[in-house]
């Protein structure tokens, strides 16, 4: 997801991205720890090990949930918030009945039409020398924890506890994002003691390839903000 913002990111800093366990290289979690409450716990034992401390923190997507989770279990490692496409409760309404519907009854081959959503949209928004490096992704991801992380997610509602968060965040989003509607991101942004909103006008959920320059320079503003107020 950070393949066209990792170049300009490196210039101001130490840039880690985790190879989260089912999605590339590293080996599926056990079962039962297939939850996004676990992925954040795995998150805050890997900067640990990488010797990091307080971090800026960026997720995208299902890892804007992670990130989150990481901020309010282990409050020492995070030191500001960058939540890119993403929501603090992705079942709101009828989603999560919708969500527990495509995932639960639909199970591997639901996480298929899913993937190769992603992989077609991807191929289409990325230059040719990366094209392979997404089919391996997608071809990589265990599926049966992508559907244990899907189901996981439809049932989280972390609004209840944004306002613990006193910390710079910036909440990153397209204006015609299905998966992350504006009205999720509004709610998040507004969620947050300081959270700030930037909504990317024409982007859907892959605004980091369609509208990578915009995207990049709001990252750059947020990994600028200041650690606390008047810093």
């Amino acid at each position: 997801m950070w393949a066209l913002q990792s170049g300009a990111l490196q210039k101001r800093g130490q840039v880690l991205a985790p190879d989260l366990p089912g999605f590339g290289r590293q080996p599926p979690l056990p079962r039962e720890h297939r939850s996004p409450a676990a992925y954040a716990d795995w998150v805050a034992t890997w900067l640990t090990d990488q010797g990091v401390g307080p971090a800026a923190v960026m997720g995208y997507s299902m890892g804007g949930s992670i990130a989150l989770l990481l901020a309010l279990r282990h409050p020492q490692r995070v030191r500001s918030l960058i939540l890119c496409c993403s929501s603090a409760c992705w079942g709101r309404g009828g989603r999560r009945w919708v969500g527990r519907v495509f995932a639960g009854l639909g199970g591997r081959a639901a996480m298929e039409l899913f993937q190769g959503t992603v992989a077609w949209s991807c191929t289409r928004l990325l230059p040719g020398s990366r094209r392979d490096e997404v089919a391996d992704m997608v071809r990589r991801a265990h599926r049966p924890t992508m559907q244990s992380l899907y189901l996981g997610l439809t049932a989280l509602d972390l609004t209840p506890f944004l306002g613990q968060l006193d910390l710079p965040a910036r909440v990153i989003g397209g204006n015609h994002d299905w998966l992350a509607p504006p009205s999720h991101l509004r709610a998040l942004a507004r969620g947050l003691p300081r959270g700030r909103l930037h909504l990317v006008a024409g982007a859907g959920h892959l605004l980091c390839l369609s509208h990578s320059t915009r995207f990049t320079q709001l990252l750059s503003r947020g990994l600028a903000e200041p650690a606390s107020p008047g810093s």
